[in-house]
C-alpha cells in the first residue's frame, strides 16, 4: 500500500514539477528570451548645413515661429539649420555672423538683408566662393545692377506693408470716429533697419497725403522703456489719438499704454505683426488691425528652397530677377482673427 502511495505520490509531484516547468519556461520565454525590440533606426544624416542668419534674436519674440519653421523644414528634407540671432538688435552683430558662417563654408546661406551697406561686401565675398545666398525677411531695395545678388527672397514688402497699414488702420479709424487721426506717431524700434525704415515711409506718405501729421518715434527694442516714451510723446502731443507700430516691441507697450491710463476709444493702435496679445487687442478694440507677414513661412520656405537648389539644382527667377515669394503683407481684422489664430497656436505666431 505504501508502495502504491509512493508511486501516486511521484506522479503527481512529476506532473506539479512538469506543470511548474512550463509556466517558468513560459515566463523565461516571455520576458527574458524574447528578443528585444529592433532598435530604432539612427537618425537622418543631415546632408547639408544651411546658416540662417537674422538680425532678430531670442529678445524679439516675433521671431520665435521663425526658428520654428527654419528647425521642422531642415528635419523634413535632412539638412542642419543652425540659427544665428543677437540677443539685441546689432548691425556689427549681423555682420560678425555672417563672417563667422563664411568662414565654416556651408552649403547655403539665408539672411535679412538688414543693412545692405554692410553686408554687401561680406555676402558678395561668399556668393564668389560658391555659396548660395537667399535674402528673406528683409530684401536689397537697391535696383537690379546693385543689389546683392542672392538667389530669391521669402517675405513681404516693407514699403507696401506700411502702405497697407496706413490704409486700413485710418479707414477702420474713420468708420469707428467719423473722422481721420488728428496726429499720428509711428513706434520704430530698430533704428536703422532698412525694413522697418522702409514701412515707416509707406505709413508717412499715406498720411501725408491725407494731411495728418505724422512723426517717427524712436522707442528701443525694451517695452519697458517705450511704454515709457509712448507715454511722454502723448503728454507732449495730446491730440495725437493714433499710433502705429512696426513689430510686438513697440506694440506691446502701446497697448499698455492705452488701458493703463483709461483712453481706449481714444486712442488706436495698429500694427505690422500678430501674436496672441495682439489678436487680444483686437477683441478688445484697442487694437484696430494687424498686418500678418506670416513669420512660419519666412522660417520654413527659404530652407526648401536652398534644399531645391542644392539638391536638385532648382532655381525659379522671376524676368530678370530672382524668386520673390511674398508672405504678407494681410490685413488681419476681426472677422479673420479664427482663422489667424490656428497659426498662432500652432506656430507662435503670423
Amino acid at each position: 500500500m505504501s508502495a502504491a502511495v509512493s508511486r501516486s505520490t511521484l506522479i503527481v509531484l512529476a506532473i506539479a514539477v512538469g506543470i511548474l516547468c512550463l509556466i517558468i519556461g513560459y515566463y523565461i520565454g516571455a520576458f527574458v528570451l524574447k528578443p528585444a525590440p529592433p532598435a530604432a533606426p539612427p537618425a537622418k544624416k543631415k546632408k547639408y548645413t544651411i546658416y540662417y542668419i537674422s538680425h532678430g534674436g531670442p529678445g524679439d519674440p516675433w521671431w520665435a515661429p521663425v526658428i520654428k519653421g527654419a528647425k521642422i523644414a531642415g528635419d523634413l528634407v535632412g539638412a542642419e539649420v543652425i540659427y544665428l540671432g543677437p540677443e539685441k538688435f546689432s548691425i556689427k552683430a549681423l555682420v560678425d555672423f555672417l563672417e563667422s558662417a563664411i568662414a565654416k563654408n556651408p552649403d547655403a546661406i539665408i539672411i535679412t538683408i538688414t543693412s545692405y551697406e554692410a553686408l554687401d561686401e561680406p555676402l558678395r565675398r561668399a556668393i564668389a566662393k560658391g555659396i548660395p545666398v537667399f535674402a528673406v525677411n528683409v530684401y536689397d531695395p537697391r535696383s537690379e545692377e546693385e543689389r546683392i545678388p542672392y538667389l530669391g527672397y521669402v517675405g513681404q514688402d516693407d514699403y507696401e506693408a506700411g502702405k497697407v497699414l496706413a490704409e486700413a488702420a485710418i479707414r477702420i479709424f474713420k468708420q469707428k470716429t467719423g473722422r481721420v487721426p488728428k496726429r499720428i506717431v509711428i513706434g520704430i524700434h530698430e533704428v536703422g533697419h532698412v525694413g522697418l525704415e522702409m514701412r515707416a515711409k509707406g505709413i508717412a506718405e499715406i498720411a501725408g497725403a491725407q494731411g495728418i501729421p505724422v512723426e517717427k518715434l524712436d522707442i528701443t527694442t525694451d517695452p519697458t522703456k517705450a511704454l515709457e516714451i509712448f507715454k511722454s510723446y502723448l503728454a507732449k502731443y495730446p491730440e495725437t489719438d493714433l499710433i502705429l507700430t512696426l513689430g510686438p516691441l513697440g506694440a506691446h507697450p502701446a497697448m499698455k499704454l492705452i488701458e493703463e491710463q483709461g483712453l481706449k476709444g481714444k486712442v488706436y493702435v495698429a500694427t505690422i505683426d500678430v501674436d496672441k496679445e495682439i489678436l487680444d487687442g483686437i477683441k478688445k478694440g484697442v487694437m484696430l488691425c494687424a498686418i500678418s507677414q506670416q513669420p512660419f513661412a519666412q522660417g520654413f520656405l527659404p530652407v526648401i528652397f536652398a534644399y531645391l537648389y542644392l539638391e536638385y539644382g532648382v532655381q525659379v527667377p522671376v524676368g530678370n530677377v530672382p524668386l520673390h515669394v511674398r508672405t504678407g503683407p494681410l490685413v488681419i481684422t476681426e472677422d479673420l482673427i479664427s482663422v489667424v489664430e490656428k497659426q498662432v497656436e500652432r506656430t507662435g505666431g503670423a
